[in-house]
């Protein structure tokens, strides 16, 4: 988030944060250190670059967690990946669907601690962030407000001012004009380069349906689709998934983990990607959780793996 910060602020002509120490590093960063960017930009571009700042994101296109969010097939799967993603950060504040329509979208952005809310500041970055992953998975004419205030694209300073003013920032509406092939779209500005991810079961026994099972759960990673979906997918009902899995000797939960298992060591060998982000990429709920599902199928740890095969991280 912070480098997407840096890289939108940057990109609005911006002078660069001083920071009092180090630059910030890594997948957690304290939330003094972004307040203290949201500030620094407030104070130099007023309270409209906020939401603006999100569009950084755009400078980060070949990373593996810019993918996984803008792989996203239509704004629900956005929410959802979006949501995989905030809890597997352990964010303090998450984005609520309130109502969703074709088009059209209220959000709330809420704090996990009872009475409190986030700073207006911060909703309206997120806000922004959330607009422009709309815009990159193909979506046309997004529009936002927050309290009733028009923040993206165009954002109208002397409402938000008000917005702010009456700590109204954390209730959103987006708008948007959805464009014929969008999923199609966002897919193929997503795949892997030449050399990225094979196919991971292209020489298994298995049968065409667990083979296409597999291959589903995982192009759905990191916020995987579940027994319904997936059925749906497969063209499928629900129970004559399970019962061909079944026939093939496999279960969904089963099926599942060992995606999570196959395309998490994947990054490993082939990256060195932090283990918070292999965790992630891979659908696991948290990095204890990647390695735990890791020890147990393959008896090592994922750092332990990584330094015997994989590239020194």
């Amino acid at each position: 988030m912070v480098r997407v910060l840096v890289r939108g602020m940057a990109d609005l002509g911006l002078p660069p944060a001083v920071w009092p120490a180090a630059a910030p590093d890594g997948a957690h960063v304290a939330i003094d250190t972004k307040r203290l960017l949201l500030r620094h930009a407030a104070d130099h571009g007023g309270l409209a670059c906020l939401p603006l700042l999100g569009r950084g994101i755009r400078r980060f296109a070949q990373e593996p967690v810019h993918r996984a969010l803008a792989s996203a097939h239509d704004a629900q799967d956005l929410f959802r990946r979006w949501s995989r993603l905030e809890a597997y950060v352990h964010s303090r504040h998450r984005v609520r669907v309130l109502e969703l329509q074709p088009g059209e979208a209220r959000l709330r952005h809420a704090s996990l601690a009872p009475g409190a809310q986030p700073l207006p500041a911060e909703s309206l970055v997120v806000l922004g962030l959330v607009a422009a992953l709309l815009e990159e998975i193909g979506l046309e004419q997004v529009s936002c407000t927050a309290g009733g205030a028009v923040v993206f694209p165009q954002p109208h300073a002397a409402a938000l001012a008000e917005v702010v003013r009456q700590a109204a920032a954390n209730d959103w509406q987006i708008r948007w004009s959805p464009r014929p092939m969008a999923a199609a779209a966002s897919a193929a500005r997503t795949a892997p380069a030449p050399g990225g991810m094979p196919d991971l079961v292209a020489t298994e026994p298995w049968t065409a349906v667990g083979k296409a099972a597999f291959r589903a759960l995982a192009a759905g990673l990191p916020a995987p689709p579940g027994v319904a979906e997936l059925a749906r997918q497969l063209g499928l009902s629900p129970r004559g998934l399970q019962r061909q899995l079944q026939q093939a000797g496999l279960r969904y939960a089963g099926l599942l983990a060992e995606v999570r298992y196959r395309v998490a060591g994947w990054w490993l060998l082939h990256t060195a990607l932090p283990l918070a982000e292999v965790g992630f990429l891979s659908g696991h709920a948290d990095q204890p959780h990647l390695t735990r599902c890791f020890r147990q199928h393959s008896g090592m740890t994922p750092q332990a793996y990584r330094a015997a095969f994989g590239i020194a991280p």
